[in-house]
């Protein structure tokens, strides 16, 4: 949906309406709904309205489904609670990035703590061009504040991007694996 964007184009709603059927029958329990490039909502209020109005009509097939619905995008947290609140249904949540966060110039943690454990739905754990732990983000304290908010999700945390160039697929996943183990290892 980036490069055909929900907020604009009609085939779209088809789509996301069709994805809650695919994730149930996959038994998948969210659907990451992407917003960037061509489907950015950053300063796009009629983007914003249009989403809310869809996602307003494909939220109680979600909800019959047990399928939540992740908004992943450059937004601060409160934008987010703004369309989830307008949208008006508990199956819409923030698939949360941390590096999409601090990229768009929010402070991870703060964003985080301010839409609870309670509006996300799964974790992007991310470095973009880097191993994790090599990059700029702070995991320790991102790691203490997930924690600390009482968040475990579904169980999931979508490793991605965190590979520096030329390095082999397998040994930065397997470094990156380390790393997370190694902060998120309390209450093991």
């Amino acid at each position: 949906m980036n490069d055909v964007p929900y907020k604009s184009d009609p085939r779209t709603e088809e789509w996301v309406w069709d994805s809650v059927d695919v994730a149930k029958n996959l038994n998948v329990p969210v659907v990451l709904l992407a917003f960037f490039y061509k489907n950015d909502l950053r300063k796009d209020g009629a983007g914003k309205k249009e989403v809310i109005s869809r996602l307003k009509k494909v939220a109680p097939h979600a909800e019959k489904n047990g399928i939540i619905l992740g908004i992943e995008s450059y937004l601060s947290a409160q934008e987010h609670l703004d369309i989830i609140d307008k949208v008006g249904s508990p199956n819409i949540k923030v698939y949360y990035d941390f590096r999409n966060t601090a990229d768009a110039g929010y402070n991870t943690i703060t964003e985080f703590n301010k839409l609870g454990k309670n509006m996300v739905s799964e974790l992007h754990i991310k470095e973009n061009g880097f191993l994790l732990g090599k990059g700029t983000l702070n995991w320790q304290a991102i790691g203490n504040a997930i924690y600390d908010s009482g968040y475990y999700g579904d169980g999931w945390m979508q490793i991605e991007g965190a590979r520096p160039e030329g390095a082999g697929i397998v040994e930065s996943y397997k470094h990156n694996l380390r790393f997370l183990k190694n902060i998120f290892s309390k209450g093991v």
